[in-house]
């Protein structure tokens, strides 16, 4: 498994974050808090499920609310490429795995994929850190060779702790001249309790009949006991079968896959020396192109001029001088053509004109003096008529607010005569009024003078009314008023009338005048709203734009003359050279060409010798190559390959084979002298058994029911109280004690079993791993230490080349640690076939000095080349001891959405 690629949605402070690693070392550079540790977590916490919550691992939950977890990307030999994504759900975190094919899967296949490792034995074996080796100088050396024995063979640590706190539950029961264990006390009760029964039955022995039976039901018991004992050992027999059953299925597969590969041939070494052969194949095909290119350059070169052409090269050397010349008054007139049209083209600006669309037809236009002077006469005259109609359209607006209150006034006479008819109404309304109310009020009283009276008051208020209206027309005609006023309202209507007809002649005058000088400033695409005064120097400019065009196009015809000379001079030049030229440098070309044809034409001799010489090397290497492919043919045959694919194929199987072989002797040694058939055992035969024991117990319960039932009624005969007490409490003991024997012999059997697999851990995959772990120990050491041994005391011992010994105890702390190290390292190591995990190391070189680094550096450059290696560490120097490997800068991904360094 070579993991390529992680993907953190979130975990701890990373938030989106991509990571690359390459398949060799991997150096993961921060400094504290900068989130090594979250990315080493996020590789455990993926591969083998999320904490419970309660647990004493943290989880690593994002505080920002982003989704937890993440996807890890590796290659596996077997299924390819896959990518197990995990994100928070069930306790452990919801898995998906992606297989290349397209296939998906769960834990199951996950848990295929890491061959049934958890995380504790992962862990174990991959990974470590400087906090495992801190506490070294404060171990004991009993401490110590436990931890380094448990380094060594994976899971052993494990066993023996079980085994020791089985040995202590086993002291608690029983020890065989204690007093304070269980089953001890409970001998000791039962020893008393049976000899005072004994003394009691010797008084009762006229009970004969139920002595006899309770002998028989406690020889039935007997017998009991012993079929339990017999199922029991059939259950345990099965039990191991059981266990040993997959291995054997193993086995048997193994060998059947073998006798397909047990007749393939390889030769020793075989890719190795291929591939070598190959190397110096190709080295030397690569060594014949050169030669070849070589010698076609050389062949090449060897075509020389003839003194003649040489001569005539010469002579065109001459016109060096003019073509500079030509490219200098070039250049001059290049400068001076942009000087003056960028000069133009700011003239242009200024008047407002359009360059790119009008500049062609302002260079044509007339700008005479009679032209100008023409413009400035209609843009006077428009002016002038503008400025008088201006004037009559406010004479106007005047004459119609005169018209407005003149029209306001007749209509304010108009109203003050119907206000007159309307008073005459009102005096003889009132006086008629007047009458009538003295008539009616005379008839009512019978008095005639009040009649009288109302006729007298009606008259004085008509006749009052008529004066007041008589006094008040006195001062003014109303009508001779009105009729005034109508009269100046016509006047007003007829002088309106003239002024509109005076302003609508000023009008079309105007526009007629507009139309001429719009026609006027299109000619010279001028703006229609321009000042006379501006005139002048609007003409000036437009003389001057048309003088700079003219002197653009001399100097463009000058131009073109230059260029046509250069082109000739150019032509010639390639007649005389038939070799690339640029014309900027032609003539340092030509020169270099010519003393490199002269010094050919001299040296025209030592090349033939050199053409000769790379002939005879090129024989040579045909030879070699005809060698190598001979090598290459005979490798073939040796593997009966007729092609590179067929031989890397049989290299395969080969492989295989090894890889078989060594799979069943491991399989035959985990077997041992056991010979197990796997039909020994029907898949019943453990429910059977079961219920065997079950009715066992059952027939014992009855015999001791029907026991202690005799006991009551030879009590009863006895009509003695003591006896039944005697033997209730002497059965309840017997119960008590079996039961407490049944749990020693549960966890006896258990430490046997343990004792049994680390002895055989020790024989089978100790002895490997000492003899890589010692390899490593004296490079790490710098040859200070020659073995690690493990004494048959079972003490581990370092020894120096002058024999001298040091228990682990007495090492410095350092090298204490790098026997740890190299201890996990071969454990790794050794274990790469079954279980090809990358090695997970979390800065443990600290305590090392200048030297023992630069080994251990070393060490780590060639492991990197099988094994892929992700080292993490908070030390800035440790990302430049190595070259060309993976660098990551943790800092810099916190920086970044999803960034990835290299």
């Amino acid at each position: 498994m070579k993991i390529e690629k992680l993907h953190i949605y979130g975990f701890g402070k990373h938030e989106n974050v991509q990571i690359d690693f390459q398949s060799g070392l991997n150096v993961l550079f921060g400094e504290n808090e900068a989130g090594k540790s979250s990315i080493q977590q996020f590789i455990l916490h993926i591969l083998f499920g999320f904490p419970q919550k309660n647990a004493q691992l943290l989880r690593y939950e994002p505080k920002s609310g982003a989704m937890y977890g993440g996807k890890i990307q590796f290659y596996d030999e077997q299924k390819g490429r896959v990518v197990i994504e995990r994100i928070k759900g069930k306790a452990s975190g919801d898995v998906i795995v992606y297989f290349e094919n397209g296939d998906r899967g769960g834990e199951k296949e996950l848990a295929s994929l890491l061959h049934s490792y958890n995380r504790s034995d992962f862990e174990a074996i991959f990974s470590f850190s400087l906090l495992q080796l801190q506490g070294f100088e404060k171990l004991t050396e009993e401490e110590l060779t436990r931890t380094l024995l448990a380094s060594g063979t994976t899971g052993m640590d494990t066993l023996s702790k079980v085994e020791a706190q089985f040995v202590k539950e086993m002291g608690d029961l029983f020890k065989p001249s204690g007093k304070k264990p269980l089953i001890n006390q409970k001998i000791d009760e039962l020893r008393v309790l049976e000899e005072e029964w004994k003394l009691y039955l010797e008084k009762v022995n006229e009970y004969e009949p139920s002595i006899n039976r309770l002998r028989e039901i406690d020889s039935l018991l007997v017998q009991s006991s012993e079929q339990e004992k017999q199922a029991q050992s059939q259950l345990q027999l099965y039990m191991q079968w059981k266990q040993l059953k997959p291995l054997k299925e193993k086995q048997l597969e193994h060998e059947e896959s073998y006798e397909k590969v047990k007749e393939q041939i390889f030769p020793a070494d075989g890719i190795r020396r291929y591939e070598m052969i190959k190397d110096k194949r190709m080295s030397v095909h690569i060594a014949n192109e050169q030669l070849r290119d070589n010698l076609k350059e050389l062949k090449n070169n060897n075509e020389i001029l003839s003194l003649e052409e040489l001569e005539r090269l010469k002579a065109f050397l001459a016109y060096e001088t003019e073509w500079h010349q030509l490219k200098a008054k070039r250049i001059q007139i290049e400068e001076e053509q942009t000087k003056t049209l960028q000069n133009q083209m700011q003239q242009l600006s200024l008047v407002g004109i359009d360059w790119e669309k009008n500049l062609s037809n302002i260079t044509e236009a007339d700008v005479s003096i009679q032209q100008e002077e023409k413009l400035i006469t209609l843009l006077k005259e428009r002016e002038k008529l503008e400025s008088e109609l201006l004037q009559e359209k406010r004479i106007l607006q005047m004459k119609k607010e005169d018209l407005h209150h003149q029209k306001t006034r007749i209509s304010e006479v108009r109203h003050t005569k119907k206000e007159e008819s309307k008073a005459d109404g009102i005096s003889l309304t009132l006086s008629g009024a007047i009458l009538l109310l003295g008539i009616i009020f005379s008839f009512v009283l019978s008095n005639w003078m009040f009649g009288l009276a109302s006729l007298i008051v009606s008259v004085i208020v008509f006749v009052g009314f008529n004066y007041l209206k008589k006094m008040m027309t006195q001062t003014e005609d109303v009508q001779t008023y009105e009729k005034l006023l109508l009269k100046e309202e016509d006047a007003l209507f007829q002088q309106i009338n003239q002024l509109e007809n005076k302003i609508n002649d000023l009008e079309q005058r105007e526009h007629s005048i507009n139309q001429h000088v719009q026609l006027f400033l299109n000619n010279y695409y001028l703006n229609n709203q321009l000042s006379p005064s501006l005139l002048k120097e609007l003409f000036n400019r437009l003389r001057l734009i048309q003088e700079q065009q003219i002197h653009l196009d001399q100097m463009e015809i000058k131009l073109n003359e230059i260029n046509i000379r250069m082109k000739e001079l150019l032509e010639q030049s390639k007649i005389v050279a038939d070799i690339f030229l640029i014309d900027d440098m032609l003539f340092h070309q030509l020169r270099e060409h010519y003393l490199s044809e002269k010094k050919k034409f001299e040296e025209n001799e030592s090349i033939r010798d050199k053409i000769n010489e790379i002939v005879t090397k090129q024989k040579e290497n045909t030879s070699l190559l005809d060698v190598y492919a001979e090598s290459i043919q005979t490798l073939f045959q040796e593997a009966n390959a007729k092609s590179e694919s067929d031989f890397y194929e049989a290299h395969r199987l080969f492989e295989q084979k090894v890889f078989l072989e060594k799979e069943l002797h491991q399989l035959q040694m985990q077997l041992g002298n056991l010979e197990i058939d796997i039909e020994d055992f029907e898949e019943e035969f453990e429910r059977e058994t079961k219920e065997q024991l079950t009715n066992i117990q059952k027939n014992r319960n009855e015999l001791i029911q029907e026991r202690a039932s005799l006991d009551y009624k030879t009590n009863i005969l006895l009509h003695d109280e003591k006896q039944s007490d005697m033997l209730q409490k002497l059965e309840q003991k017997k119960a008590e004690l079996q039961e407490y024997v049944k749990q020693w012999a549960a966890l006896k059997a258990v430490v046997v079993a343990i004792k049994q697999m680390m002895v055989q851990l020790k024989e089978e995959r100790l002895p490997e791993v000492l003899d890589l772990a010692q390899s490593y120990f004296q490079r790490l050491t710098s040859q200070s230490y020659e073995q690690l041994i493990l004494t048959p005391e079972g003490i581990f011992e370092a020894v120096k080349y002058n024999g001298q010994r040091f228990k682990i105890a007495e090492l410095s702390q350092a090298t204490k640690e790098q026997a740890y190290i190299s201890l996990r390292i071969a454990l790794a190591i050794s274990l790469k076939m079954k279980a090809p995990f990358p090695i997970i190391m979390d800065d443990p070189f600290v305590h090392f000095d200048r030297f023992r680094l630069q080994q251990v550096v070393q060490l780590m450059e060639e492991l990197q080349k099988e094994h892929q290696l992700l080292y993490f560490t908070c030390h800035e120097n440790m990302q430049y001891v190595w070259k060309d490997v993976n660098v990551i800068r943790v800092a810099t991904l916190l920086a970044g959405s999803g960034g990835i360094v290299k």
